[in-house]
């Protein structure tokens, strides 16, 4: 079984889980949602942004003022980690008055994190977005969904290839204003050398954008993981 199949398998075992238990036991419970697939896929070896790391990025999240708006995700897969900022986002903001976009490449694990986010009651508010993250990005783009200056978070969690050329891109489009934050997993490992080697240098290839970036641990299941946190300090 190719790697493509087996996260394929897993995110399908994961939805019959999930809708295999009574339909109020998750509907409009985001948390609990998020709760269930991370116990799921502890058990299971699956690939998603687990709780401790998701609590480290809320405090990180937090600190925005004003509260963010507009979030961006690069890796959507079964939607865990969208439900959680979608559930963070509205805590912040007092209202559904957000927007959450979440990119994934693949259809199926695309169909699959739609009818999570909707159990989840985040339907109208968190979106996901087939195809490539390059392509997804500069479609929004176009379509004024994203604006100059218009993007408070932004999260790569994807293939470690493509964080560098994603987060230029959105230097190149101007997404960023002063105080947004970008957070990366797996840094550490698998590890993300060029993207790291870029945030930790401060400057952004043109010059006109500005970073201070830190390292913060979450606790994992055998070490500690880190979340890289860059702020947007001068653009």
């Amino acid at each position: 079984m190719s790697r493509k199949e087996t996260i394929e398998t897993q995110a399908k075992a994961l939805h019959e889980h999930i809708f295999s238990k009574p339909e109020d036991t998750y509907a409009g419970r985001p948390w609990e949602l998020v709760k269930a697939i991370d116990d799921f896929a502890n058990a299971n070896q699956m690939m998603t942004f687990k709780g401790p790391k998701i609590e480290v990025s809320k405090e990180e999240i937090k600190k925005i003022q004003p509260p963010p708006k507009t979030f961006i995700e690069f890796g959507g897969y079964v939607g865990s980690s969208a439900i959680a900022w979608g559930a963070i986002l509205r805590e912040v903001n007092g209202t559904d008055n957000f927007n959450v976009y979440t990119f994934e490449l693949s259809p199926f694990n695309a169909s699959i994190a739609r009818d999570l986010i909707r159990l989840a009651g985040l339907g109208g508010v968190v979106h996901v977005v087939e195809g490539p993250a390059s392509a997804s990005l500069e479609g929004l783009f176009e379509e004024g969904k994203l604006k100059k200056g218009g993007v408070d978070v932004a999260f790569i969690d994807h293939w470690e290839e493509f964080y560098l050329p994603d987060l230029q891109m959105c230097e190149q489009l101007g997404l960023f204003r002063e105080g947004s934050k970008v957070l990366a997993d797996n840094t550490d490992f698998p590890g993300a050398p060029a993207y790291l080697e870029y945030v930790r240098a401060g400057v952004g290839a043109n010059g006109d954008i500005q970073y201070q970036t830190e390292s913060i641990s979450a606790p994992g299941k055998f070490r500690d993981t880190i979340v890289e946190v860059s702020t947007a300090i001068r653009v």
